[in-house]
């Protein structure tokens, strides 16, 4: 093997090397995503939103879904299917602070941030976490787990999808059409 041949190897092999050290590196610095519930809809029998006083409750009734304590609106079901498709989906990315002192800074106090919680059929909690917006980025929120002190950015606003206003969730049926008697002789 020439002299020029060996150091054109030598050099491939050094690049090779740096390369290799370069994707570690930068594996380091991914932001490593989970989930904020690791629940299947199938599971959940009753979720309750709270946010400061406001409360609502939606529990499921056989194959359909009702506001407790509401009977005059019917639950509209694409918000039922936003919260299992967008609400127990979401993930919680890069924590942002461990220091319960921050929870306000984060809007995830109990008094400032939007609780939500998950139960199952006997009245078992799947899970629980509160959401504070973002003052600096409106596309994300925080979140906090119930019973920890961890706050991480989330990969998306699902604030917007959760509301404790039961018009919210639910419509008036519309009127049933009673024909009206007709005078004919």
């Amino acid at each position: 093997m020439t002299k020029s041949m060996k150091i054109l190897l030598g050099a491939l092999a050094l690049i090779i090397v740096l390369f290799f050290v370069s994707q570690s590196r930068q594996n380091r610095h991914l932001a490593q995503s989970t989930d904020v519930f690791s629940i299947v809809m199938d599971e959940v029998n009753r979720f309750d939103i709270q946010q400061d006083t406001l409360f609502i409750s939606i529990q499921r009734r056989d194959t359909s879904w009702q506001i407790i304590g509401n009977d005059s609106l019917l639950i509209q079901m694409n918000r039922i299917n936003d919260v299992e498709n967008k609400i127990l989906s979401v993930k919680r990315e890069s924590m942002v602070s461990n220091n319960s002192k921050k929870w306000k800074t984060f809007n995830v106090e109990d008094s400032l941030g939007l609780k939500l919680a998950f139960y199952g059929y006997n009245d078992e909690k799947l899970g629980a976490a509160i959401f504070g917006r973002s003052s600096s980025d409106w596309q994300r929120c925080y979140v906090r787990m119930v019973d920890e002190s961890e706050v991480y950015m989330t990969n998306e606003n699902v604030l917007n999808r959760l509301q404790t206003r039961s018009t919210f969730w639910g419509s008036k049926p519309a009127p049933s059409s009673v024909p009206a008697e007709s005078d004919s002789l």
